[in-house]
């Protein structure tokens, strides 16, 4: 049986604390718990904020290096007295949002069928013989909507009389339109008339499926300081691609790879250690900033950009820290949210005005966590309140409590993954405690996921807010990919990609890839799983599809070989009739590249 976060060895339900009482305020503002009878709190006791208390050392700075690169990991909410497990750092630039358009240059145009000849008058025939039936009788006979549809458009254009001026317009107008239902009918119906199937449910980009050629490639920067060339973040904008490690902030051109602009460092020698996940509608973005290169620096330094030219359009401090320090950037239409090691602040977006400010659910609090929508999700432990370890839900526009929960499993580290969808990731003691845990929009408790099972490890280290992420949200539904165990990964077997109900915390659906090497998941585009795979000697590097609603796998057209390890490497990110891979090193395979579908 499961253990369950209590470690009672019981598969209980996660039943976590009360929420905070809407009209009551603490002394930070935020809203005081309500003490309602728990069964895992059978005691009622509300949070403590002692006078003289002092926190001992264990508070940590956010960030872990590895000593021979100097690479940041993710940045996890730590908890004493816990070991600190580095994880990759935290950056973000969420996928192009579903129901992007995408431009037809160097992508594949489908050619409708050409329709048959009229046929001639019919001679009279023996009565003895049977006459064999017309190539558009036969079409009209064939089922399905394919046949349907020609069947329709036959019926326009096959009358048994001529036909006046006005009545061949009139016919000549419906056999257009029912020849686009031809068209859109026979991308669903391919296989029916022999065609490729995997190349009819190519989501939403129409090249997928064709074969793709490099379009550019920009070098990266040799005269980087510090020598980190790790990818903190990047955008896709309409007519630019943009790169933000420590060389800076950078923009190229989506059609040649071009430098378009550079930001401007708010101060001299400071150098970027975090982006917002996106832009805003106004084509605004949020840049973090240490004060020098090295990496014990705060990350603390908050900039607005206007990316239309890299202006800069304001800067603000999240703190006066002067040692290590970390934190995460986001954007909403109207304001700028950095969520710090000891605070969260918001700004108004277009002067940097003051907003609000929260500190956590006591005296003595470390933050970590992320904004999306209208909700800041953050990741608290406060040594002064009971709970030590919280999920706390905020509102965007005032920065209020909307809910807090409890986390009663005792969690070793702590992740924001997603703001909405409200899930976070905590690690225990063992792989085996690790879980995904989810909450309604209302904070109700509504899905628990252990990450390890014995078939493998699910991929979600990495959230919707880490320069390179894992793991996907669409709607109540997280989809990420399977890393094989130790004894399947060996032998070099496929992954697996699955689907869960964040409602329920069941796997909706779990499909084994047809291909074998390296894979991982890279967006979500065209109501589909985008995961990229490694080349291998029988199999080209490519990208393939996985349906969010029933994990059906579709495999796209290849890429030229020696690009394999690049697509698998970074972020990858579709729009404007391209894909491009933004890798996370730059040294080895260059600031981006893109690639677009042979014509």
């Amino acid at each position: 049986m499961t253990q369950g976060p209590l470690g009672d060895g019981h598969a209980q339900p996660w039943y976590p604390q009360q929420p905070a009482w809407p009209g009551e305020q603490g002394e930070h503002g935020q809203g005081a718990p309500y003490l309602a009878y728990d069964p895992y709190n059978p005691y009622g006791q509300a949070p403590q904020q002692p006078d003289a208390y002092v926190p001992d050392a264990h508070a940590p700075d956010g960030y872990g290096y590895d000593g021979q690169h100097q690479q940041p990991y993710d940045h996890q909410q730590q908890y004493a007295p816990y070991v600190v497990v580095p994880q990759q750092q935290a950056g973000e630039e969420l996928y192009l949002p579903a129901g992007a358009e995408y431009t037809d240059d160097g992508y594949v145009h489908l050619e409708p069928e050409p329709g048959p000849e009229p046929d001639p008058a019919p001679e009279p025939a023996p009565a003895a013989t049977a006459p064999a039936p017309s190539r558009r009788a036969a079409r009209a006979a064939r089922p399905g909507l394919a046949g349907r549809a020609r069947a329709a458009a036959d019926a326009v254009v096959a009358a048994e009389h001529t036909p006046g001026r006005r009545a061949l317009l009139i016919r000549s107008g419906a056999g257009l339109a029912a020849l686009g239902v031809l068209v859109a009918a026979g991308l669903m119906v391919g296989a029916q008339d022999g065609g490729d199937s995997a190349a009819d449910a190519s989501g939403g980009d129409p090249g997928f499926a064709a074969a793709h050629t490099r379009a550019w490639t920009a070098p990266a920067d040799a005269g980087r300081p510090g020598g980190d060339d790790t990818l903190v973040g990047s955008w896709l904008l309409d007519g630019a691609v943009v790169r933000a490690d420590a060389s800076g902030v950078r923009a190229y051109g989506a059609t040649d790879g071009k430098p378009v602009w550079a930001v401007e460092p708010p101060a001299a020698g400071a150098v970027p250690c975090g982006l917002s996940p996106t832009v805003n509608r106004a084509g605004l973005g949020a840049v973090l900033f240490r004060p020098q290169a090295d990496p014990k620096s705060p990350c603390s330094l908050v900039a607005a950009v206007d990316t239309k030219d890299g202006r800069t359009a304001w800067s603000k401090p999240l703190t006066d820290a002067e040692g290590a320090y970390g934190a995460r950037v986001g954007v909403t239409d109207d304001k700028v949210i950095a969520i710090g090691d000891s605070r969260a602040v918001a700004w108004q977006s277009t002067d940097g005005a003051d907003v609000w400010q929260y500190t956590g659910q006591g005296k003595f609090c470390t933050l970590s966590g992320g904004v999306s929508g209208t909700t800041v999700l953050v990741a608290s432990t406060c040594a002064d309140s009971t709970p030590v370890d919280q999920a706390v839900a905020l509102n965007t526009a005032d920065g209020k409590v909307t809910w807090w929960r409890g986390l009663d499993n005792r969690p070793k580290t702590a992740t924001v993954l997603s703001a909405e969808p409200s899930v976070l990731l905590t690690t225990g003691d063992k792989p085996e405690d690790d879980r995904v845990f989810a909450w309604s929009p209302a904070g109700d408790p509504a899905a628990e996921i252990p990450v390890a099972d014995a078939d493998g490890r699910l991929d979600v280290a990495h959230g919707s807010f880490s320069a390179t992420p894992g793991v996907f949200f669409h709607d109540r539904t997280m989809v990420t990919t399977v890393t094989p165990a130790a004894s399947a990964n060996a032998a070099g077997g496929p992954v697996a990609v699955v689907g869960y109900d964040l409602d329920t915390g069941k796997q909706r659906w779990r499909t084994t890839a047809r291909e074998k090497g390296a894979a991982r998941a890279v967006g979500v585009d065209g109501g589909a799983l985008v995961v990229a795979v490694d080349e291998r000697l029988d199999q080209p590097a490519h990208l393939s599809r996985f349906a969010l609603d029933g994990g059906q796998e579709t495999v796209g057209g290849g890429f030229p070989p020696g690009t394999g390890s690049l697509l698998v490497s970074g972020r990858v990110l579709i729009g404007g009739g391209r894909v491009v891979a933004v890798p996370e090193h730059s040294t080895n395979f260059g600031t981006a590249t893109a690639f677009q579908a042979k014509e």
